[in-house]
């Protein structure tokens, strides 16, 4: 009989006790929900970006391939885009994003167009317009100049001159990159990267001179310092990843076909693209980089 009571009064104790740890652990689960970061929160707060990168716009069907596609393909991309639900943001939006003082739309992409054709004035602003979408065009210092100073404007095959880069720079849907002022070749120096036997500083100092005189020239023609490179067929190195990051850049754009995972803090150099080639529908080319 005893040992009944005795069992029962300890029964009702443990009961007791577990019943108290029950409740201080609801109270502690409650506070970190209200005072610890939010890991729900955090992975919202990491983006997959698909960025594009066109080159030229051509009505020449001997031209279209790899690098150059109708601008019929073109519009069917951005109608694409549209109907998928795909946000067309601008570099600086990411930084934004990345910096914490704004939030990105659920499937953002980037439109890039490299080397600076003087179609993209002619023929692609009109349909950024239309969709209202924005896009970055990287140039090439020297070919600026040559078509600034030879006069030739024919979209077939003119580069952009010094008055098209003043005309861009005021349209609010248009960022203009830096894509070296001379180096786009695959010559003894292929693209940015280092000749044979070069010297780190000398090599240093010849890149310098390079970006640094495009810089110069964009600012004093149309009053920006640009913060975006792209490198010229994607070819880089530490020794120049470490000097663009010193002159200032803040986004550079390679060639590796990948899309990128962005999250809140990250920096944005060497971003992955994906080429835009002619011989593919825009639901073929867009499936196969979303699955």
């Amino acid at each position: 009989m005893w040992g009944d009571k005795m069992y029962k009064i300890l029964t009702f104790k443990s009961l007791a006790i577990f019943s108290s740890f029950v409740c201080v652990a609801m109270i502690i689960t409650a506070l970190s929900n209200t005072f610890l970061p939010d890991t729900e929160v955090f992975s919202d707060n990491e983006k997959e970006v698909v960025i594009i990168m066109y080159h030229q716009i051509s009505e020449n069907k001997n031209l279209w391939g790899d690098y150059v596609i109708p601008e019929s393909l073109l519009k069917e991309d951005l109608e694409y885009l549209k109907r998928n639900n795909f946000t067309p943001v601008k570099l600086q939006e990411l930084l934004d994003f990345c910096n914490g003082k704004k939030d990105l739309p659920e499937k953002p992409v980037v439109i890039t167009f490299d080397d600076g054709q003087r179609s993209f004035l002619t023929k692609v602003v009109p349909l950024l317009e239309e969709y209202n979408f924005p896009a970055v065009i990287n140039v090439v210092g020297s070919l600026v100049d040559l078509y600034t100073e030879n006069g030739d404007t024919d979209d077939r095959y003119a580069y952009l001159n010094k008055n098209d880069l003043k005309i861009l720079s005021e349209n609010s849907l248009v960022e203009i990159g830096h894509h070296s002022y001379n180096c786009h070749s695959l010559g003894s120096r292929r693209g940015m990267g280092k000749t044979y036997g070069e010297s780190n500083s000398e090599y240093l100092t010849k890149m310098k001179a390079d970006i640094g005189k495009l810089n110069k020239s964009l600012l004093s023609d149309i009053g920006i310092t640009p913060y975006i490179l792209a490198y010229p067929y994607g070819i880089r190195n530490n020794l120049l990843s470490e000097l663009v990051k010193d002159m200032g850049f803040t986004v550079t754009l390679g060639c590796r076909e990948c899309v990128n995972l962005i999250s809140q803090g990250d920096e944005l150099f060497d971003l992955g693209r994906f080429n835009r080639p002619y011989g593919k529908s825009s639901s073929a080319f867009f499936n196969e980089i979303t699955g």
